[in-house]
């Protein structure tokens, strides 16, 4: 591959893309590119399955369950996102574009998605048996040295959690959790999809701060929003696209964390789908 092909392949990656995308993703996807780029019988679509065969390949790890297979699937879905960004870029590369490959790359993420956290929950359900001991460890194992154990044991059981002790959890609980995170995941990408069709203040923005000025719950749930913004720019990881999903599958899994992270799943996603909708349309967005 000559310079000028190579400046062309590295045009290729997305201008404005997720923070993981950018920073790991894209150009890791971009280099891996380069031996392929020029194949004729290669097609943007080839890559999209192989990238969903890699996701099967993932969620065949966290049906086993245990832990050196979580950790096999944390590096699976990391490879199955890198590839999943180089069909795009191939296209623009290669100028192979097609609307039923744009279908199919949704349709692939969105059953990666369904495989990824149906195959978390069932692997974790068959590690366990009725029920097992969950806790935040271990900064809350530390605190919990500094309460007296006679002064614990008062306390009502269903706040052991909270002052770092584990409590145990019925293992059927991990489904309807693992149900809400991926509600969540796809409600949101719903939001994306539909980014331009939300609507928005822009056109009333005087009326708006009328209203502001004279409702101070508005003015409060103002504060509420901008916050929201200013955790989003400084927590990237937070961010909650496709490539943080992915990264955060993975530290999850890499560190045997199963219910944490479909907890997480289920606790972040729920606040995006709420917050979001009122960020749009008030105008505290990030700008795509």
């Amino acid at each position: 591959m000559d310079i000028n092909q190579k400046k062309l392949l590295r045009s290729c990656i997305k201008a404005k893309d997720g923070w993981w995308a950018t920073l790991f993703a894209g150009p890791v996807a971009n280099r891996l590119l380069e031996p392929i780029c020029n194949l004729n019988f290669l097609t943007p679509n080839h890559l999209t399955l192989f990238s969903l065969f890699i996701g099967c390949l993932a969620a065949y790890c966290f049906f086993k369950g245990d832990n050196s297979s979580l950790l096999l699937g944390a590096i699976l879905v990391q490879l199955s996102f890198v590839v999943d960004c180089m069909d795009g870029q191939f296209a623009r590369y290669s100028k192979k574009f097609s609307d039923f490959g744009a279908w199919l790359d949704r349709i692939s993420d969105r059953v990666k998605d369904f495989l990824y956290f149906f195959s978390l929950a069932w692997g974790f359900y068959t590690q366990h048996s009725e029920s097992f001991s969950y806790g935040c460890t271990p900064f809350v194992n530390f605190i919990s040295n500094f309460i007296d154990k006679d002064q614990f044991f008062t306390i009502n059981p269903n706040l052991h959690m909270i002052t770092m002790q584990a409590k145990q959890v019925e293992t059927w609980l991990v489904f309807p959790i693992a149900m809400i995170a991926m509600f969540a995941v796809f409600l949101i990408d719903y939001y994306v999809n539909q980014d331009m069709k939300f609507p928005t203040a822009k056109k009333t923005e005087n009326k708006v701060k009328q209203v502001q000025q004279r409702n101070i719950f508005l003015r409060f749930f103002k504060i509420f929003l901008t916050f929201g913004l200013s955790v989003y720019r400084s927590v990237p990881i937070l961010r909650f696209n496709i490539g943080e999903q992915a990264l955060l599958i993975s530290l999850f899994c890499a560190c045997g964390a199963v219910f944490s992270l479909l907890s997480f799943f289920a606790l972040l996603g729920s606040f995006y789908i709420i917050y979001w909708p009122f960020a749009k349309y008030f105008g505290f967005t990030e700008d795509k």
